[in-house]
């Protein structure tokens, strides 16, 4: 009975490190680099918004939506490096599971 709960352990143990990756990293301690961007990217993110409404008052659809679109990335962009520099603030690790 002990071997099968042996080989059982041993054939859970062989095929963990197929089910998944693990990568722990650390951050790159650069909280204040990432900050000025997300700054930097959600000014950029308030201008094409401001342009996209300008766009559509004056009857440019298109150029509109182009800008809206551009300040939906710069909104992204931010909320990417808040992120990072959230991460370096509180001890730059950093643990991804995935297949």
């Amino acid at each position: 009975m002990r071997s099968v709960y042996a080989l059982g352990f041993a054939a859970l143990l062989a095929a963990s490190p197929a089910m998944a990756d693990v990568v722990i990293g650390t951050g790159d301690h650069d909280s204040a680099r990432h900050e000025q961007r997300a700054t930097r990217d959600r000014a950029e993110a308030e201008q094409d918004n401001l342009e996209a409404r300008q766009r559509a008052a004056a009857g440019d659809y298109r150029g509109a939506a182009r800008q809206q679109h551009e300040a939906r990335q710069e909104w992204r962009d931010a909320n990417r490096q808040e992120r990072k520099t959230d991460r370096d603030d509180h001890g730059g690790v950093s643990v991804q599971l995935g297949h």
